[in-house]
């Protein structure tokens, strides 16, 4: 179809100004604008008609116009805005495309609660973090998916963290967030916590550990060490801050049955102050009563200790870390007698303990330490394994 305005369009115009007729007027004028091919006069002479388009009564004209003049840079900013808050046929095409529209009127236009409208803003090539806190705060999920796959929205840690509370049970929205590129360690963080709660769908909860390993160019089994560890720490966190033993004690059992009592979940509670956490740890793995755990954590009781230890099927290269730690909180605890115990006293003397015992462990942060005993389990593991596969052969 010929794209230029002839004489023909304009004896149209003159024998049947039909809504059709303008429309394709329009259409063609549209194109000349953003081709940008016009002469300075001609430009004018274009703007002109287009301006008295821009206020036809007929949606059809309008809605023709806006499509083909949103990209239009020279467009007047009052038509432009008049433009956006027209009705959803018409003000779409700009809302998404026209650059130079307000954050004022892009947030007026969010508060109208019209989502086709939203749908549009969070297109935008580029939308600031004022005008996405808006679109987050509408809490529609067809708004934000389309908004977090906008590379060109910037988004703050802040939002992000309300569009994970708030859409939780979303199967694409926890996913968007892990994908976006550049994500704050806050975000992270936070995405890492919903993980480790067990909040979401294994699925989804497995995609968005596969993008955070993408976006911080992690390794799979660091990826899945770090989410194991703060799962630890949640346990570890959550545990200390039960009043009722009787929680405490089923929780224990919960996790036994579960396979997730581990060593360095243990030592983690340790080095927090949760003595009481331990000791049901320690009766329930060993299948040794209360008083028995109780004595054989005392100073001086090595042997009882090792029979506990080893009763419990704990990795027997783990036991000097147990005995430093437990050494450690045993004396913090009788420092404090029925008052709380102060982790930061004592923890420092488990990691020198840690440290050395064991001659591949670097003194550090406490999580440092936890983890290179995680990956010094691993290996030995992965060693026994090989040898019984060896031997097999």
């Amino acid at each position: 179809m010929d794209s230029h305005l002839s004489f023909e369009d304009v004896i149209k115009l003159e024998r049947d100004n039909s809504p059709l007729n303008r429309q394709s007027a329009v259409v063609k004028i549209g194109e000349l604008m953003a081709s940008g091919k016009l002469q300075v006069s001609e430009a004018a002479i274009a703007e002109e008609v287009v301006t008295r388009m821009a206020e036809d009564a007929d949606v059809l004209v309008r809605t023709a116009l806006a499509k083909q003049i949103s990209l239009y840079p020279y467009l007047p900013t009052a038509m432009a805005e008049r433009m956006a808050r027209d009705v959803c046929e018409v003000s779409i095409h700009v809302l998404e495309h026209w650059p130079h529209l307000s954050d004022d009127l892009l947030l007026s236009v969010i508060a109208e609660k019209i989502e086709a409208k939203q749908v549009a803003i969070a297109r935008r090539e580029a939308v600031s973090e004022k005008v996405s806190d808006a679109l987050v705060d509408t809490q529609n999920a067809n708004v934000l998916s389309v908004l977090l796959e906008n590379e060109g929205a910037r988004i703050s840690a802040p939002a992000f963290k309300r569009a994970l509370d708030n859409h939780q049970g979303h199967r694409e929205i926890p996913v968007l967030v892990t994908k976006r590129p550049g994500l704050e360690a806050e975000t992270c963080l936070h995405c890492v916590s919903l993980i480790v709660a067990d909040q979401l769908e294994a699925d989804v909860a497995d995609q968005m550990r596969h993008y955070l390993v993408r976006q911080q160019h992690l390794p799979e089994e660091m990826a899945s060490e770090i989410v194991s560890h703060a799962r630890e720490q949640a346990v570890a966190e959550m545990t200390a801050g039960e009043i009722d033993d009787e929680k405490v004690a089923d929780f224990v059992s919960v996790l036994n049955k579960a396979g997730r009592l581990s060593p360095t979940l243990l030592l983690r509670s340790l080095c927090s102050g949760d003595l009481r956490f331990v000791e049901m740890a320690f009766a329930k793995l060993s299948n040794k009563s209360a008083d028995y755990v109780a004595k054989a954590m005392m100073p001086n009781q090595s042997d009882m200790f090792k029979t506990m230890y080893s009763d419990a099927h704990l990795p027997s290269s783990l036991r000097p870390a147990f005995a430093s730690a437990i050494a450690a909180a045993m004396r913090e605890r009788k420092r404090t007698g029925d008052g709380p115990m102060v982790p930061n006293r004592y923890v420092p003397t488990v990691i020198a303990g840690i440290v050395s015992a064991y001659g591949t462990v670097a003194p550090a942060e406490l999580e440092h330490v936890i983890a290179e005993l995680s990956r010094t389990l691993k290996q030995e593991d992965n060693s026994r394994q090989d040898s019984r596969a060896h031997m097999r052969a």
